[in-house]
């Protein structure tokens, strides 16, 4: 006896053991596959209560909005869903005001419409989007059911809607009030996490030795994190009233890093090329200045707790910093004091962009803490009110998504006119719905593919569910038991990246094809129909992704990459100075993350893709640096035909790429460069500063122009997309 219990209690310890490591893993996605199931048992109850005829749009809508763990993007996506339910609802009501009795011509305006919204999708890659797909695909479930018997469409359309707000608000109610998990607090951790890489990729651009393809990729992906960032704050609005009233903050915080982290990914660039051409003293000079700085650098930021009085203090620093810099780079000239001009001038350009790059990382840190204290109220010491970030696709790109959404639902309404079959409606459902909501993800053909192995599963679940267990149910309460084991399998599916979009495609088409009515209905004919309906739809959209104008193609690379480039051979070089660093760094920034998702195939190496997106970083921030430059009476009266002959060379350079091209825009830098000496007479005071502050710019394009475009010396056939 004694024995057996003091055995007893050493086995439920190392049960514990083995069960604590196991929940420390999987219990954020065992909450989360517990509300996504509470959820959807809580609308399907609510519809039934309201009698309204088929729950399942409710329960499909909570399965997507409950894709997300924090009810901030609950919220978000659940407002933007009903927007687009309820235009997508009213544009079903005008397509069968205008053909109630012409199914050709209704299916033709159908088609237009909805490869209209993917086109929206494509081009607003945010919360947008969604209400883009939504508008499409809820047109295609509100209007299909009714092609037969147009009177039934205004019904049709209340009941949509109604179920809609049903899934919407018990999706919300269920993510805000059990066991919350608000973005606020994943915002603040993964933005400090974000800033702590921030600081440890400047510590690398100031001090390290890295080849320009491993700094490369650190920068992209903190421009990645960034861009994750944006998003959180769209979505943390809606949950949290205090970060509402710092968006402005937030929104500013988006700008001043990307300002920041092109300067100091130049400051890396310029150092290689610094100690290539003017010699040790120099270099040295520069990296023992830069060291300054990299020595204040915190070691980390804790995501959890950031030390805040220490990053107070460490502001305060950089502000000492900036005012003792022209001391310190007076005391660094004297070691090279001998160099050529060349190299003096080089150097100084290096100290006034550490300036420049300075000051970006003080205001990115000032508002970093703001956004952390307790109660503040948002700075105002900015007077203009910061401008978003709107992220858009390729216009081209976005029309060939709108296209194959349009080929892909023509191509089935077409057979379902051919062959008369009366379930292919919900073939032009399904393949409404994959490509829209398939349409903004990165790899659309692979997803649709993995959609189908969801739907292929949840026909055969719904199978089993309606016509082996249904039966046997009694009341509401069996129901919901039943229904639990089958949602939690997707939901389980949905936690992991690989197998998400196997388990959200086996949760919608689980909650689609079982089509529980109220009261229920046996028909096994239905259900098969829309089984096979469902897969031909997917099938199709799968088709036409990986057909119609492929989004992993070269083309589609070569439009981003043409795109990129215009960016700076127009905006940069000929675009309205008035809020022009903002919108080209948004663009770089968006293009950049397009560029850099897509796979390295045929003409396009990873280095070629590098080059051209650092590039253009630099040298179109350069020469919008170099006109926003006061122009001073005091400069030689050739400057303002040197200034114009750089804009025009590196214009050139960018919108036809080639070897010549590229030789011309770094020979019209170094004329302008050889220009902006000042007069003897002049030679100190504002006017040397001028003229110090004009080379800085000038000197970053040209060693741009020798260090990033090293492919288009190996052959212009990589530099023409």
């Amino acid at each position: 006896m004694t024995a057996s219990s003091a055995a007893r209690p050493g086995r439920f310890e190392t049960l514990e053991e083995a069960l604590r490591p196991y929940f420390r893993a999987d219990g954020a996605r065992l909450l989360h596959v517990f509300k996504t199931v509470l959820g959807v048992v809580f609308a399907t109850g609510v519809s039934m209560r309201l009698e309204l005829s088929a729950p399942r749009t409710a329960m499909v809508s909570v399965v997507i909005l409950m894709m997300h763990q924090h009810s901030g993007m609950v919220m978000a996506r659940g407002f933007y869903r009903g927007l687009g339910m309820l235009v997508g609802n009213v544009a079903a009501l005008l397509l069968i005001a205008l053909f109630p009795q012409e199914r050709v011509l209704f299916l033709i305006a159908l088609v237009l419409w909805i490869g209209l919204c993917v086109w929206g999708a494509a081009w607003y890659r945010n919360y947008q989007s969604y209400g883009f797909v939504l508008a499409g695909y809820a047109t295609c479930i509100a209007a299909l059911p009714s092609i037969d018997h147009p009177y039934e469409i205004l019904n049709n359309v209340v009941t949509s809607l109604s179920e809609v707000s049903v899934g919407i608000v018990c999706a919300s109610l269920v993510s805000a009030l059990i066991f919350p998990q608000h973005v606020r607090d994943m915002l603040l951790r993964v933005g400090a996490s974000h800033f702590s890489g921030f600081l440890a990729f400047i510590r690398t651009a100031l001090t390290g030795r890295l080849s320009a393809d491993e700094l490369g990729s650190t920068h992209l992906r903190l421009i990645a994190e960034r861009a994750q960032l944006e998003n959180l704050r769209s979505a943390a609005v809606f949950e949290d009233p205090d970060l509402r009233i710092h968006n402005n903050v937030m929104t500013r915080l988006a700008s001043e890093f990307l300002d920041a982290s092109a300067r100091f990914h130049s400051l890396h660039q310029f150092r290689h090329r610094l100690r290539a051409t003017a010699g040790d003293e120099a270099a040295n000079a520069i990296d023992a200045l830069y060291a300054t700085l990299a020595n204040l650098l915190p070691a980390s930021v804790d995501p959890q707790q950031p030390d805040l009085p220490g990053l107070e203090r460490f502001e305060r620093e950089l502000g000492q910093l900036a005012g003792q810099l022209p001391e310190l780079y007076a005391a660094q000239s004297r070691l090279f004091v001998h160099a050529d001009v060349q190299s003096q001038q080089l150097a100084e350009s290096g100290a006034a962009q550490m300036e420049a790059a300075l000051d970006s990382l003080r205001l990115y840190l000032r508002d970093f803490i703001a956004l952390r204290l307790p109660g503040a109220a948002p700075d105002s010491s900015h007077a203009q009110q910061p401008a978003r970030i709107v992220t858009r696709a390729n216009r081209m790109v976005s029309f060939a998504a709108g296209l194959r959404a349009t080929c892909a639902i023509g191509a089935v309404s077409l057979f379902w006119i051919a062959s008369g079959w009366t379930g292919a409606s919900g073939a032009v459902i399904s393949a409404a719905i994959a490509s829209a909501l398939y349409s903004i993800m990165p790899a659309p053909a692979q997803a649709t593919r993995q959609m189908v192995a969801g739907c292929c599963a949840a026909w055969l679940a719904s199978l089993f569910f309606n016509f082996y267990l249904l039966p046997h149910l009694d009341g509401f309460a069996q129901l919901a038991a039943v229904l639990i084991p089958f949602i939690m399998i997707g939901s389980y599916l949905n936690s992991f990246p690989k197998t998400a979009t196997i388990g959200l495609g086996f949760n919608i088409y689980f909650c689609f094809i079982s089509n529980l009515t109220n009261p229920s209905v046996y028909a096994p004919t239905l259900t098969l129909d829309a089984g096979f309906s469902a897969m031909l739809g997917i099938g199709a959209a799968s088709l036409a992704y990986s057909v119609v104008a492929p989004y992993a193609g070269d083309w589609v690379t070569g439009l981003y990459l043409r795109q990129l480039r215009r960016l700076v051979a127009t905006d940069a070089c000929y675009g309205t100075l008035a809020g022009l660093q903002l919108r080209f760094d948004s663009g770089v920034r968006d293009f950049v993350q397009q560029i850099s998702a897509r796979p390295a195939t045929g003409r396009y190496s990873k280095a070629a893709l590098f080059a051209w997106s650092f590039a253009s970083i630099e040298i179109g921030r350069n020469i919008i640096e170099l006109r926003e430059t006061v122009q001073d009476t005091s400069l030689s009266p050739g400057w303002a035909a040197s200034e114009s002959r750089v804009r025009a060379a590196v214009a050139r350079m960018f919108a036809t790429p080639s070897t010549p091209a590229c030789d011309d825009a770094v020979q019209a830098v170094n004329d302008a460069l050889s220009g902006l000496t000042p007069p003897k007479d002049r030679s100190t005071g504002e006017a040397a500063a001028l003229y110090a502050h004009l080379r800085a710019p000038l000197n970053f394009i040209r060693l741009s122009l020798l260090d990033n475009l090293v492919p288009l010396q190996a052959g212009d056939s990589q530099a023409r997309p």
